[in-house]
């Protein structure tokens, strides 16, 4: 007899197969589901070494997979000082805390924030060289936005490196200058790139990535996709993946071109050989990720029209001409593509790309992305339906910072946001994400929008592009995984998917939408081994 190594009954299974959506029992054996039903039936299966887990009327579903964040950035967040508004409402506190670490830091010694968000703090503004200049002057500083395409340094980090009010904006970067021609210390998109701040070693990278790990598990995800993967990170997946320390499964999108300080790796990769698909379970290469434009947050997502009370519409870093070649180089070499396009500029962009190549490359089955993919127009949904693209929604943004998307975009506008109901209609999958660090990555945040088109305050963008609680939940599962092809092998309740799986204490289907937000994920699972419980007598590996 095949005897199970795990079998759970008594619960709620939410197998997110539409052919059998609902289950009470399941068994699991070497990593691996091998009967999903009813009680009586998964109970053949036990044996004498068997571990038979009673849900007790909790619900089992398949582990999330976030498919787009950047989990060796949020690990380096966790070793830099917190300056997200829940733990710094203000500049005041920020400051505080840039001075505090300068008090324990040797002068002339690096101070890096992350997270700070100016539509969220008490004045409303930017801090600035001079801010930062008051609390620490002895050290270089950077705090780098929550949305990563801006950060602000003090005078001593531009002295470091070698920027000063002569020093001409990068090609898609703007170096702020206030009416006087001064350095304000802002920096946006690629000019970011300009800071020397010194690079961490494996060894701390390690620490923030078991750190990272924790806080995957805790929100039931088990999968995660890295949007901006660079040699030091790979390298740093490889180390923990052969440390036996990779508890989460990670998919590479390789960073392609220099940009925003990330140096691209297309010629080095396209040199090698590398396809997507190489690896294994654990870490699969998926394809060369390149960016079109920046964040609404900073004003420099690319837009056709000026954002609210300014001429501004945007930064576009490339021309169709100048980057379709690069993502035909990466497409004939069999690697997929995923390209940022926030604004509807960028997003045609991107599109007329794709299609430019499609008149000598088969790519309908290739299942490229377009990533944020926020403000299409329906005449872009149906080029990308056409085109067989995937969007890579960042339906986060939503509650997270949906409230700031409303005050520089409008009411208006922001109606034609994130329209996940037109992409069902057409048949385009969009799996969801939040692009952690951006926005907090617990996907009920993601999903509870989905469903109700609500921000954090309570803001409701539009009611027509809302979806299903069952579809919201597709979105961060079975949609999560076609778009890694993966769709027989995770995401999903069913015999012979891998047994990544979530235990929650709710039942998200027969719940109102506003509880949504406060599901708790009581135990989690990857290859049927513990990695998270909230019962402190089970043993987590």
């Amino acid at each position: 007899m095949n005897w199970a190594d795990m079998i759970f009954y008594n619960g709620n299974l939410l197998t997110m197969d539409d052919g059998s959506p609902l289950a009470n029992a399941a068994a699991v054996k070497q990593g691996e589901i091998i009967y999903v039903g009813n009680e009586q039936e998964a109970l053949f299966y036990q044996g004498a070494d068997t571990e038979v887990i009673d849900l007790e009327g909790s619900t089992l579903m398949p582990g999330f997979i976030e498919s787009h964040i950047h989990p060796a950035i949020y690990a380096q967040t966790l070793l830099e000082i917190d300056c997200k508004p829940e733990a710094a409402s203000s500049l005041k506190e920020i400051l505080s805390k840039v001075r505090e670490s300068a008090d324990q830091t040797e002068e002339d010694q690096w101070i890096i924030g992350w997270g700070w968000d100016d539509s969220k703090l008490k004045e409303k503004r930017n801090p600035t060289r001079w801010d930062l200049d008051e609390a620490a002057p002895n050290h270089p500083v950077v705090l780098k936005r929550t949305c990563a395409h801006m950060a602000v340094a003090n005078t001593r980090a531009l002295e470091l490196s070698g920027v000063t009010e002569e020093t001409p904006n990068p090609q898609g970067g703007h170096i702020e200058r206030d009416s006087e021609g001064r350095l304000t210390g802002l920096l946006q998109e690629k000019a970011q790139g300009l800071i020397a701040a010194p690079k961490y070693s494996l060894q701390e990278m390690a620490e923030g990535m078991r750190r990272a790990q924790k806080k995957f598990a805790s929100w039931g995800i088990t999968t995660v996709h890295d949007m901006s993967t660079q040699t030091d990170d790979l390298q740093l997946y490889q180390w923990l993946l052969n440390e036996n320390e990779l508890s989460v499964r990670i998919r590479p999108w390789l960073w392609a071109v220099d940009q925003n300080g990330f140096t691209g790796s297309l010629e080095e990769v396209l040199k090698v050989g590398i396809r997507s698909g190489f690896g294994n379970d654990k870490l699969k290469i998926q394809g060369l990720k390149f960016m079109l434009d920046g964040s609404v947050g900073g004003k420099t997502a690319a837009f056709s029209t000026p954002y609210i009370g300014t001429e501004e519409t945007g930064i576009l870093y490339n021309t169709v001409e100048e980057i379709m070649p690069l993502m035909k180089k990466g497409i004939k070499s069999g690697l997929r593509i995923a390209v940022h396009a926030i604004g509807d500029r960028a997003i045609e962009t991107a599109l007329h790309s794709f299609e430019e190549i499609s008149r000598t490359e088969k790519i309908n089955d290739m299942r490229n992305r377009v990533e944020h993919c926020i403000f299409p127009s329906r005449e872009h949904l149906k080029m990308m339906k056409n085109l067989g693209l995937i969007a890579g929604s960042s339906l986060g943004f939503l509650y997270d910072i949906g409230d700031n998307y409303i005050d520089k975009l409008g009411k208006k506008r922001m109606k034609g946001a994130f329209p996940h109901q037109s992409m069902k209609q057409l048949g385009i999958t969009a799996p969801a994400n939040s692009d952690l660090p951006v926005c907090d990555a617990n996907p009920w945040r993601g999903i509870y929008s989905l469903v109700t088109r609500k921000t954090s305050s309570g803001q409701v963008v539009d009611e027509e592009e809302r979806i299903s609680v069952w579809e919201a939940l597709k979105s961060y599962t079975t949609d999560a995984a076609y778009s890694s092809f993966e769709e027989e092998q995770l995401g999903v309740l069913k015999k012979g998917a891998k047994a990544d799986l979530i235990v929650i204490y709710e039942n998200p289907l027969e719940i109102e939408p506003e509880e949504l937000l406060s599901i708790r994920t009581k135990a989690v699972y990857a290859d049927g081994k513990l990695i998270y419980s909230t019962q402190p007598s089970e043993r987590v590996i």
